[in-house]
């Protein structure tokens, strides 16, 4: 019978662990998900997608492209859940990869004498959340902003 109290004894341990496991899990993704509420103000405060509007229509005549490229969104073929892990299990696998690191990328893409990009990231670093106007990093404020892009502008047309 010593057996089986030694089974017993260690699923209850082995409970307590998964538990404990589901519970920092779940406090991972809690700040995860703050952290990206955070990107996504600072993206809106700042305007970003209009400032870039506003240069493609101002200065391209409409003829760019923006787009938004959102790290976090989850694909289609990610959806599914694999076989025997619970919903939670699941969104933390989803954030297993140590490399990866939230950033919202905005681009403004033309052509002109080639293709032409101007990309602004907003990111959460080990150092805390950083803005970058191509590849530099920027003051996290209107007029810093304005100023990077008008120059990432100059520089991505040789001016």
């Amino acid at each position: 019978m010593a057996w089986r109290d030694t089974l017993l004894g260690l699923r209850d341990e082995l409970a307590l662990a998964r538990q404990e496991r589901l519970a920092l899990l779940q406090e991972e993704n809690e700040e995860r998900e703050q952290i990206r509420r955070q990107l996504s103000e600072l993206a809106s405060t700042l305007q970003i997608e209009h400032r870039l509007q506003e240069m493609n229509s101002v200065m391209l005549d409409g003829r760019g492209k923006i787009e938004t490229f959102v790290s976090w969104e989850i694909s289609e073929e990610d959806e599914e859940i694999p076989v025997g892990l619970s919903d939670l299990e699941f969104l933390g696998s989803l954030g297993d990869d140590e490399e990866d690191t939230d950033v919202i990328s905005l681009v403004l893409s033309w052509e002109e004498d080639g293709l032409r990009e101007l990309d602004v990231d907003v990111g959460d670093s080990d150092d805390g959340i950083y803005l970058q106007v191509a590849g530099a990093e920027i003051r996290q404020e209107v007029e810093a902003l304005e100023d990077a892009l008008l120059e990432a502008f100059r520089s991505e047309l040789e001016l």
